[in-house]
């Protein structure tokens, strides 16, 4: 637990970095959308790719509430829902998933 919650800590700085994530590689099309990304999808990155990716929908999340204040025990915990959620359910998509996991 305490791996994820530095990991959360770390992603939750370069949360709207545009470099490195997967979701928004130079070698993309320039406008992607987040909605268009299954669990699996997530769930296949590896590492700090994966970190970002989750970070970088913590941060959506952030925003859609109109806040800028987290917890990162709350952030850990929702973390581990939606991976939890996406492994059992790989064909679901990402950000459905996410939103269902936030509370």
């Amino acid at each position: 637990m305490m791996n994820l919650k530095r990991c959360v800590a770390a992603t939750s700085i370069t949360m709207l970095s545009l470099t490195a994530a997967p979701i928004l590689a130079a070698d993309a099309p320039a406008t992607k959308d987040l909605k268009d990304f299954s669990c699996k999808e997530i769930m296949i990155q590896s590492g700090s790719d994966r970190d970002i990716s989750i970070a970088f929908v913590h941060g959506y999340m952030l925003g859609k509430n109109k806040t800028t204040q987290y917890e990162i025990d709350k952030l850990a915990k929702i973390t581990d829902a939606f991976l939890d959620y996406c492994l059992d359910n790989p064909g679901e998509n990402a950000l459905a998933s996410f939103e269902k996991v936030y509370k």
